[in-house]
């Protein structure tokens, strides 16, 4: 059974850990494993402190969790959590939430995923995000790892929600779906419900192309952020995967750490399925056949900071794929 692996990130003091403390103390996270930083802290009472597996000091929560400290290295701490021997009467891991300190920047992170140990497992990544309604949402406009953070998210869950008043909570929402709006937005006011939606399995492949078209016809993405760019682009018709490929690898290049995330969706013509592809940071994942989604429409978005569409075209005039805007 695959397992969902969460990365949890978000600005200092932006309520990550808040939110997976709130998520541990229901009783239905007991199949969860949780990994936290040397500089974090989950604070659950009632911790019971377990044996060490292969050196990796974990401790059994109350509730069942099995929660141990980030080390050097992320590749054999998670695969310890994940062969460690579970409690008499006690199923596998369903998840596992790793908490990012509030300064990282989740592209490096997932890059290291890519190990092999870890590739065999099929871990389904979701990149949460937290967002603080009680900062300014433009404190963080010069801090790049603030905005690899909200560019590289799947779901960005609203914080201190309970401080702004239901228009604004609303205006923050949209603000936040414009910045990235390859993200789901959880902005419910109900603590439990906004919690549980943190933490749910993610969801199938959403319309790219309706998305596309609607940024084609609003200012809302390119007026969201002062150095945040959210782009779309379609590739043309009738091209190879070894063109495309080549265009992804051109685009990580000429980005580097500014490219934040790409989801693509595109027909090439060695498959007769669309093909998903995505990225964070400049890891892209395997391409995936939809061949449950067969009539899923074409499109590519590129989240980056400080790069427009004009440069990326320049790149490559002829490219087999178009910059709309």
């Amino acid at each position: 059974m695959a397992v969902d692996l969460f990365l949890l990130c978000g600005f200092l003091g932006s309520g990550k850990t808040t939110l997976l403390v709130d998520y541990l103390r229901d009783p239905a996270s007991r199949d969860t494993g949780v990994i936290v930083n040397e500089a974090g802290e989950v604070g659950v009472d009632g911790a019971i402190v377990a044996n060490d597996s292969d050196n990796v000091p974990m401790t059994l929560m109350a509730n069942g969790c099995v929660c141990c400290s980030l080390r050097s290295d992320l590749v054999y701490t998670l695969s310890a959590l994940l062969d460690a021997p579970r409690p008499e009467g006690e199923g596998p891991l369903q998840r596992v939430i790793l908490e990012c300190s509030g300064l990282s920047r989740p592209g490096p992170i997932i890059a290291s995923l890519a190990d092999p140990e870890l590739a065999s497992r099929g871990l389904r990544l979701t990149v949460v995000c937290t967002d603080d309604c009680a900062r300014d949402p433009d404190a963080l406009a010069d801090m790049d790892e603030a905005m690899a953070q909200f560019g590289a998210a799947h779901r960005i869950v609203l914080t201190k929600t309970d401080l702004l008043p239901a228009a604004d909570r609303q205006a923050r929402a949209e603000r936040a779906a414009a910045l990235n709006p390859l993200a789901e937005i959880i902005a419910e006011p109900e603590r439990s419900r906004a919690v549980q939606a943190a933490f749910s399995p993610s969801q199938g492949v959403a319309d790219l192309a309706g998305l596309a078209a609607r940024m084609l016809t609003s200012d809302s993405t390119r007026a969201a952020h002062p150095r945040i760019r959210v782009m779309a682009a379609r590739a043309k018709a009738g091209i190879s995967w070894t063109d495309f490929s080549e265009w992804l690898d051109n685009l990580a290049g000429l980005c580097g750490e500014r490219l934040l995330r790409v989801k693509a969706v595109v027909r090439v013509s060695e498959c007769a399925e669309p093909i998903l592809i995505q990225s964070v940071g400049t890891t892209f994942s395997a391409p995936q056949r939809l061949t449950r989604q067969p009539d899923a429409r074409d499109a590519i978005i590129v989240i980056a900071r400080d790069i427009d569409a004009a440069q990326i075209r320049a790149l490559a005039p002829d490219a087999p794929v178009e910059m709309l805007a």
